[in-house]
């Protein structure tokens, strides 16, 4: 019988063999499959665009008020009265697996002294914040990736988003607020009274009208072109990836909201504004002064009413997270949210310069990853954050909004949300269990979600309150469920095997096991994963290669 096999069914048929040879050495691999590997996927599994946002959204869906973000609730007084609340107790009787972040809140109360009871979400935040800025050593500060040096560069990673952005990454807004001390060039000296100025998120729009009187706004042939140059132009400035979405009011937090502060007057004579007392908090007390919210207002705060918004990824440092959960992985988040209002600040100024409206935006304003799946950037995964393809979870979203019209990107599907069902790593290697085991996402509903989760769209349910309450216990960020992910990756072609991996049924069940085959990411069991000594290895190769690994 004449066999009869064109190249399509060729490459389907060589599939299984291709992928079990790559499995066996992955240096021969990159080398002599990769290009086929490619290739096989674009046919098996191609990258395809949607029209529609591709998660369902519920009817009874509504806008989130900003002060439910679990960041911004730590400064809610109620939330200070009670002993923190999980959705779940206990999720060993979910996963059959020991439950490694149920004793959380027992453990944060002792460290301020307290016992007998759980810490609240407001001590939870406060011991957070004052490891996260370095007021406070972590509990594990003789560890390699929790000492004094690592810490400090996970300060000075987060310094311009704390001192110069500012500090938007909880959620707070409009824009970023920073306290700077006046300075006389005639006499060299520094005051001592804060003076409270706009940060890089500033929505100050005066240059744009200037332009506009002037008769200068730039007029674009068409909105392609437009929209081809300001990409261009967010690329330039520094964004590693950038598409454009629609407005979507949807996505916009019903409220903005900012926590108060409380001037203190410290022992060098400054006076500096706190979120909590400072001196209470030395005493193992938590007092917080809430927070204030608005209505989100375009009109009354930015003067205008958006119509498109520029997604734009900021890639973090994959050695800094592979030290995860170390404290040190937090330096890696902290250099991009300070590279984020830096670009987004240029952007909305490019924006401004030729005539146009715009609002630079961290985290705050609106949900930066339903926007950026809009853009064309990614989907959302397990964990809920973005995956894209060229750099997995492991990028931080910066938006800017913009009266000027631009054509939307459209969404992806780059396998990524299908591989999530299959895998389970970052559920799996959580410290806080805060990642769902279930399958398949589903349409959340009230009862599934915490305070902090919006119910009525299609996602895996996330419990932010074991998270934060591990950031603290931890002494910093954490970012495992980014470490393992089998879409962090350097180079992109094993994400292709992962693609092809969940299309067949033959290997769908291995599609986990390639990554391990592979060795990347490390232990995932997250007891294993710091006993072993795996981080300390990791934290010494980070300050020993001074070439980052690209």
């Amino acid at each position: 019988m004449k066999m009869n096999l064109d190249r399509r069914s060729f490459l389907k048929a060589s599939l299984v063999s291709v992928a079990a040879v790559a499995a066996a050495s992955a240096a021969a691999a990159k080398e002599t499959f990769a290009p086929l590997t490619a290739e096989a996927a674009e046919i098996i599994a191609p990258i395809r665009e949607t029209a529609e946002f591709p998660y369902q959204v519920d009817p009874k869906y509504q806008r989130l008020p900003a002060e439910k973000l679990a960041y911004l609730r730590m400064f809610d007084p109620e939330e200070n009265k009670g002993p923190i609340k999980f959705h779940f107790d206990d999720v060993s009787k979910i996963t059959g697996k020991k439950d490694t972040g149920k004793d959380l809140p027992l453990l944060n109360a002792e460290s301020l002294g307290i016992k007998g009871r759980p810490a609240t979400l407001s001590e939870t935040g406060a011991i957070f914040f004052s490891h996260h800025d370095g007021s406070v050593l972590p509990l594990r500060e003789k560890e390699m990736g929790w000492r004094a040096l690592d810490m400090a560069l996970v300060v000075a990673s987060w310094s311009v988003e704390y001192h110069y952005n500012g500090f938007t990454a909880p959620g707070s807004g409009p824009g970023g607020v920073i306290a700077h001390y006046p300075f006389n060039p005639m006499t060299n000296e520094t005051g001592t009274e804060p003076v409270f100025l706009a940060g890089m998120y500033s929505w100050d729009n005066t240059k744009a009208r200037e332009r506009r009187e002037q008769g200068r706004q730039w007029k674009f042939e068409s909105v392609e072109e437009a929209s081809r140059i300001v990409k261009k132009a967010a690329r330039f400035l520094g964004a590693d990836m950038a598409g454009i979405a629609p407005y979507d009011d949807r996505w916009t937090f019903s409220t903005w909201c900012r926590p108060n502060l409380k001037p203190f007057k410290l022992p060098n004579g400054r006076t500096e504004y706190f979120l909590t007392d400072p001196f209470k908090l030395m005493k193992g007390e938590v007092e917080v002064y809430g927070s204030t919210s608005v209505e989100a207002d375009w009109e009354k705060y930015a003067g205008f009413t958006p119509k498109s918004v520029i997604a734009m990824t900021f890639e973090m440092d994959y050695e800094a997270y592979r030290t995860a959960p170390s404290v040190l992985q937090g330096a890696a988040p902290g250099k991009s949210y300070s590279n984020m209002g830096e670009v987004a600040y240029k952007v909305a100024s490019f924006l401004r310069e030729i005539g146009y409206n715009a609002v630079p935006s961290g985290n705050d304003t609106g949900m930066s990853v339903p926007i950026a799946v809009q853009a064309g950037l990614g989907e959302a995964g397990r964990s809920g954050q973005l995956i894209t393809q060229k750099y997995g979870p492991r990028v931080r979203i910066a938006k800017v909004y913009t009266d000027l019209e631009l054509v939307p990107d459209k969404p992806i599907n780059i396998g990524a949300r299908e591989f999530c069902r299959l895998c389970l790593k970052c559920a799996d290697v959580c410290p806080a269990q805060a990642i769902s085991h279930v399958k398949d996402p589903w349409v959340l509903q009230p009862e599934d979600c915490t305070p902090s989760e919006n119910p009525y769209t299609e996602k895996w349910q996330f419990d932010s309150q074991r998270c934060l309450s591990f950031f603290a216990y931890n002494g910093g960020d954490c970012g495992s469920c980014i470490a393992v992910c089998s879409w962090n990756k350097i180079d992109a072609w094993q994400h292709d095997v992962a693609r092809i991996a969940t299309q067949i049924p033959l290997v769908q069940d291995a599609a986990r096991k390639f990554d391990e085959w592979f060795g990347y990411n490390g232990p995932v069991n997250p007891e294993e994963r710091i006993e072993s000594g795996y981080i300390a290895n990791m934290v010494k190769d980070f300050w020993k290669d001074t070439e980052p690994t690209k």
